[in-house]
């Protein structure tokens, strides 16, 4: 690891190559930076403790499935994001 770079550049690689891999879309708000932070505060997924190895394979599928992964950090596309944050009146 080169001396100024920060221990969860790894991570943040391995989520942006993963989403690009699978044709996902990133949280466009905050949530890629607070998905690292609480990354490396538990050890784990933030949103399933149980996920040791995120992104996973079960994102996928939640993707595919529901149009986001249970954090709610990858998406099918904006729109599914776009449609899921506007509210009823």
């Amino acid at each position: 690891m080169k001396k100024n770079q920060k221990p969860n550049n790894h991570k943040r690689r391995q989520v942006l190559d993963f989403a690009r891999d699978n044709n996902l879309v990133i949280h466009p708000g905050g949530g890629f930076e607070y998905y690292i932070k609480n990354f490396f505060e538990l050890g784990h997924c933030p949103c399933a403790k149980e996920r040791l190895d995120c992104p996973c394979l079960e994102s996928i599928e939640e993707v595919r499935v529901d149009g986001w992964c249970k954090c709610r950090l990858f998406w099918r596309d904006l729109d599914t994001y776009k449609e899921s944050h506007v509210k009823e009146i």
